[in-house]
This record gives structure tokens, C-alpha cells and sequence, in this order.
């Protein structure tokens, strides 16, 4: 076995330990000439790193430091063998242990590498090599990515991970990549909730079915004078959404845009209730993507039910003394009734 290209092409590896299953040069070739030829900088780690011939074919190549690890103490010695030969020992790093047991030492460390190679033996199992997949994409550098050889192709759980498999000869090569898709699975809710509504209630859990997590945004809407203040209208919030794992309630003070774009959120969601909603909304998300070229609106049509629904009916009602039951949830039913009523008995008396 020879390294194929790079500063160290030519240099002849050292002898194969037995049982040791090395990626052939074919095979290393065609790795390379997808991911690349050449790279400037970054770092390397080499899973099941055999005779350590894909990261030292790496560092060959451009890559600053590589890091291996191997079980077997003859295989390992032979990477570091390997490393001399190469003239690269300062900068290949070889662990002895497990896979398992190394990935989480690395994920507890904070490592990050911007290329992993797993060549594992062809008698573990697809869906153990599917556990590996689904914890690499906590070590991969944001653009990193993972190359995965095996006698099938691998299945992962997560999606946070997304790629393809090619075939050569016996060996499915798998090329995997941090799914961007996954980054933009955060959104959010704003809105002034004077009060927090049936209705609301159901956009906000609909939307928690489809992103990872949903920030509802109370806004201190000054200009519309909300009849609560900005901490009691959060604290209503809060009690309806405490048991929902994916959602969190924040106070919101200026634009929308920038509100998102410190949070890293490029979705916003809006519920519509009639077809009057969606002019105003369609302009206002307009201007947003004016302001935020990323900031995407996704609309949740309202539900039957509560399509007649509005805070500012709910308000006028309770002001009167109307009963509100069920148009805003029951765990503030009672907190509700009582805010709004002694609210507008306030705003008569000093009037």
C-alpha cells in the first residue's frame, strides 16, 4: 500500500496486521476524487483506522492534523508506524479504544473534525453503523463531512444527517453531510396575546409538530396599548404551554427580524383565520424578507371552530363581565376573567 497523492506520495505503508481489512487503492482513489483532491487545512478523524491509510492519504493532502482511532494495540501501532513513514508523526494523534466509548469522549470535549472516515470490519451489523452515523454529526464542523464504507449501506435514524451510497466492487461507500435543512428547524410565533386564545393555542401546538422548537415572541405592542403588561401576557403564555417540551415563551422588544436573526431563526409562523388576514399578513412578509432575505413565512390556517376568534373579541367580552369559556384555554380561564373585568373597571374609574 502506497499514499496516492500529496506531499507524501509514494511512501509505502507499512505491513498490513492480520485481520485488518484496508480500504484498497481503488477504492481510496475514488473517496478522494469526490471529496476532493486537494484541502487546505482542517482536521481529520479516522474510525476503524486499520493501518490509518485514509487519514494519513488526508493529511497527505492537505489536512493540518488527524486524528485515529483503533482497537486492536497491533493495528494502532502500526498507524503510528505509518505516521513516521509518512513524516507526519507530529501531527496524527492515535487512540486506543473502542469506537463507541472514543466518539463520546470526543463529543464530551467539544472536538470537531472537518472529514471522518469509519472503515468498520464488514461483521458489524447495518444498524450498529447507523449508532455511529447518528453521533457524527455531533463532531462535524459546520460544511464537515463523513465517509462510510461498509458491505451494505448504512441506516441512521437521525435527519440530521443526509447523504448518498455508491457502490465498488463488494464496498458501498457512503458520502454523508450535516443536513442545512436540519439548522432551520427553529420557529417562531409572534404575536401581542392580549390574551392567549383558544386559537393560538392550536397554532402554536401544530406548529410544534413540524419544527424542532417554537418560540412564541410576546411583543410589547405599545402602539396598540395592550390592556396587559408584556410580563403578565409571557406568564399567561407560559401556564398554557408548560407541558408542551418544544416551546418556549419569550419577551420581544423591537423588530420581529432582528428578534429572529439573534436567535439564529429564519421562520416565522402566522395563523390565518379568514382570507381579510391574509393581505396584512402577505404585506408584513414582504417587508420581512426585505429586512431578512432568509426569514421565511409559513402560514397555519385557523381551525373551524376558531375562525371567528380574535383577542380583541375575547377582551371586549370579559370588560363586560361575558363569560370566556372556551375561547381561551382553561388554565387561565378564571385569571382572565378576573384580569380583564378589574382591568376596564380601573380604565372606567379613571376616566
Amino acid at each position: 500500500m502506497r499514499i496516492i497523492a500529496g506531499t507524501a506520495r509514494g511512501v509505502r505503508l507499512g505491513p498490513v496486521p492480520n485481520g485488518v481489512r484496508p480500504t484498497s487503492d481503488r477504492v481510496r482513489e475514488a473517496v478522494f476524487n469526490s471529496l476532493g483532491q486537494f484541502f487546505d487545512g482542517g482536521e481529520v478523524l479516522d474510525l476503524y483506522a486499520g493501518t490509518g491509510a485514509l487519514g494519513i492519504e488526508a493529511l497527505s493532502r492537505g489536512y493540518e492534523r488527524a486524528v485515529f482511532v483503533e482497537i486492536n494495540n497491533r493495528a494502532a501501532g502500526v498507524v503510528r508506524e505509518n505516521l513516521v513513514r509518512a513524516g507526519f508523526a507530529e501531527r496524527g494523534e492515535v487512540l486506543r479504544g473502542g469506537v463507541e466509548g472514543e466518539l463520546e469522549r470526543l463529543v464530551a470535549s467539544g472536538r470537531k473534525f472537518h472529514l471522518i472516515f469509519a472503515d468498520p470490519p464488514y461483521r458489524i451489523p447495518p444498524k450498529e453503523i447507523g449508532d455511529v452515523v447518528d453521533r457524527l454529526a455531533a463532531l462535524l464542523s459546520p460544511g464537515g463531512r463523513a465517509v462510510i464504507e461498509s458491505r451494505h449501506p448504512p441506516v441512521w435514524d437521525t435527519d440530521i444527517m443526509k447523504g448518498e451510497s455508491r457502490r465498488y466492487g463488494g464496498t458501498f461507500v457512503t458520502f454523508l453531510e450535516r443536513s442545512e435543512e436540519h439548522l432551520v428547524k427553529l420557529a417562531i410565533c409572534p404575536g401581542s396575546f392580549d390574551p392567549i386564545t383558544v386559537g393560538h393555542v392550536d397554532v402554536i401546538n401544530r406548529a410544534a409538530h413540524i419544527y424542532d422548537h417554537v418560540i412564541v415572541a410576546v411583543g410589547k405592542n405599545v402602539r396598540k396599548g395592550p390592556r396587559l403588561t408584556v410580563e403578565e401576557r409571557a406568564r399567561l403564555i407560559g401556564k398554557v404551554t408548560g407541558l408542551m417540551e418544544n416551546v418556549s415563551v419569550e419577551i420581544m422588544d423591537g423588530l420581529l427580524v432582528e428578534f429572529a436573526r439573534e436567535r439564529g431563526a429564519t421562520v416565522v409562523i402566522k395563523g390565518l383565520r379568514a382570507g381579510s388576514d391574509f393581505e396584512s399578513e402577505f404585506q408584513q412578509s414582504q417587508l420581512n424578507r426585505t429586512l431578512y432575505p432568509k426569514f421565511e413565512t409559513v402560514f397555519i390556517m385557523a381551525a373551524a371552530e376558531h375562525s371567528f376568534l380574535s383577542s380583541s373579541a375575547v377582551r371586549e367580552i370579559a370588560s363586560y363581565g361575558g363569560s370566556v369559556h372556551g375561547l381561551v384555554p382553561d388554565e387561565i380561564l378564571d385569571i382572565v376573567q378576573r384580569l380583564y373585568v378589574d382591568g376596564q373597571a380601573e380604565k372606567s374609574n379613571k376616566g
